[in-house]
Order: structure tokens, then sequence, then C-alpha cells
């Protein structure tokens, strides 16, 4: 697994080329987002957990790398082919995510643009509702943590 990981970082220098994925980079961030807040979660808890080192849990440059990989490479096993460990931690975390989701979760949805400005529509009407029903919320401006506000 290792040689492997150190093959995907040797070939980092050869990117200049290569097409940024703008996709995948905004997925990458928002998981650096979760990783960010399960820290400050775990600090305001008084650190109940040890904190791992980000270093080397995390190399965007690696994890950027191994998705253009995996899009150019037939099927992922290819990829990984080369270490029986990777295989056996995709075949897991593969398995892991297939029997937590529903089966037709990763089937591409096309919708008609007759569908999405229904869905556009019953959203504003929503939001419009939900403004006008309390009257003991004087700042009803769409934010949804107005009632949690105290007032002195």
């Amino acid at each position: 697994m290792l040689e492997f990981l150190l093959n995907l970082t040797s070939q980092i220098s050869k990117l200049q080329n290569i097409e940024f994925d703008l996709d995948a980079a905004h997925s990458f961030c928002q998981w650096q987002c979760c990783l960010q807040m399960g820290f400050y979660l775990n600090q305001i808890l008084s650190s109940p957990l040890p904190e791992p080192d980000l270093t080397r849990l995390y190399s965007g440059t690696l994890v950027h790398r191994l998705c253009q990989e995996l899009k150019s490479a037939p099927s992922a096993e290819n990829v990984f082919s080369l270490s029986p460990k990777m295989t056996q931690f995709y075949q897991d975390l593969l398995n892991t995510v297939n029997s937590t989701v529903p089966p037709d979760f990763f089937q591409k949805k096309t919708k008609t643009k007759s569908e999405s400005c229904k869905k556009k529509k019953a959203c504003n009407k929503t939001k419009a509702s939900r403004c006008a029903i309390p009257e003991t919320q004087p700042l009803c401006d769409g934010n949804r943590f107005a009632s949690l506000r105290v007032d002195d």
C-alpha cells in the first residue's frame, strides 16, 4: 500500500498539463470542512479522542491525483491492482457505502426544465409561508435562527 501511495506522490510533478477538476476540489473542500468541525467538536468536548496529525491524514495533491487516476481508469480495481492491501481497503469502503445508501442512490437523475421550475416555485412558496406564520418574530427575513434571539 505504501509503495502505491509513493508511486502516486512521485507522479504529482507531472500534473501541470492535467485539467483542474472543480467538482472534485469542491468535494474535498467539503470533506476538509467536516474534518475541521470534527476537530472543533472534539476540542469543545475536552478532547475525548486523540487528535491525529493532519499532515499524515490528508494530502490535497495526493487525493486529487488519485481522483484523476480513478476517473481515467476503466475501473477502480485496475488502479489498485498493484496493491492487494489497497484493493481490500477499497472493497471494504465500497461495501460499507453500498450497504448504507439506497440501491438507486448513485443513478444519475435527469430533470426536465419544467420539473426544476416547479420545484423552485414550490420552494419559494414554502419560504414565504414560513415567514408569514409567526407574528411573535419581528425580524422574519428568512433567518431560520431568528427565534433563538434573546431580547434583553
